[in-house]
């Protein structure tokens, strides 16, 4: 999932004429019902949605994506960490996404990772969909090309919020583009830290992002490097660019595959 938000005993509205359990033998009629599970999350994020379109209109959806996704919060109204659901154990990116969504701290992210028509041709080209059924999809534009055969590069590339690498066997770079939706009136500096993966070494290029009313939006790299030998396992670390005020926080996803190639 992208992001978490709150699904557990929801009062919801229910039909009149449905019971509450939908068994045969349920006679009870009732206008309301508490309710779990991600369809009750939905209208949060929903509602979250509509909130940022009317703060800030010119947003793309994959803005407002990102402003969600990268204010989320993984600890608990006790500071503790979130725990997966049905368990005791600690949730990861796997059962919360980037975290638990914040509609307040979304409005105003500092930092936003946006994304472009080829970023989707791109996506979709990987998901091995044809030029022609790509060309069904997305709007004829001057400079638009939904030819796979001149689209390259992994998913890991595409700008989003989160990072995924699913096969890391040898060093790779990773690029991202940020654009400054804070206060564009004078200058602003953010520092990167990242936060590495059990056994991967993470380098950001560069650490400073110095925004100016001129440069609102700027490229970074993330080279990943395996250290360890592994198989099947994925680890956890995250990517935070901060000004101060705002923490912008993007999971790092990275299952090591190297067990058979592996050299110190």
């Amino acid at each position: 999932p992208d992001i978490t938000a709150p699904g557990i005993n929801i009062l919801a509205a229910w039909p009149p004429q449905t019971p509450p359990t939908l068994q045969p033998s349920d006679d009870r009629l009732v206008r309301w019902n508490f309710q779990s599970g991600t369809s009750m999350s939905c209208p949060h994020v929903t509602g979250v949605g509509a909130l940022l379109k009317s703060v800030h209109p010119g947003w793309s959806p994959a803005a407002s994506r990102s402003a969600i996704m990268t204010t989320a919060y993984t600890r608990d109204a006790s500071h503790d960490s979130i725990l997966a659901g049905g368990s005791m154990a600690g949730s990861t990116p796997f059962d919360m996404g980037a975290g638990h969504i914040n509609p307040l701290k979304a409005m105003d992210p500092g930092l936003i990772y946006d994304m472009k028509t080829s970023d989707y041709i791109l996506f979709l080209c990987n998901m091995g969909y044809t030029q022609e059924r790509i060309a069904r999809i997305v709007l004829p534009s001057p400079g638009v090309d939904t030819n796979c055969k001149n689209m390259h590069g992994p998913n890991a590339n595409i700008n989003y919020p989160s990072i995924s690498v699913p096969n890391l066997r040898s060093p790779i770079t990773i690029k991202r583009t940020v654009r400054n939706v804070g206060c564009g009136k004078k200058t602003t500096v953010y520092f990167g830290v990242a936060k590495e993966p059990d056994g991967v070494e993470v380098v950001i290029w560069p650490r400073v992002l110095i925004f100016s009313p001129s440069k609102q939006e700027i490229s970074y790299y993330i080279t990943l490097k395996p250290l360890k030998k592994s198989e099947g396992r994925y680890d956890f670390g995250e990517i935070v660019w901060s000004d101060g005020f705002h923490h912008v926080r993007s999971p790092l996803v990275v299952l090591v595959n190297n067990s058979d190639d592996f050299t110190m």
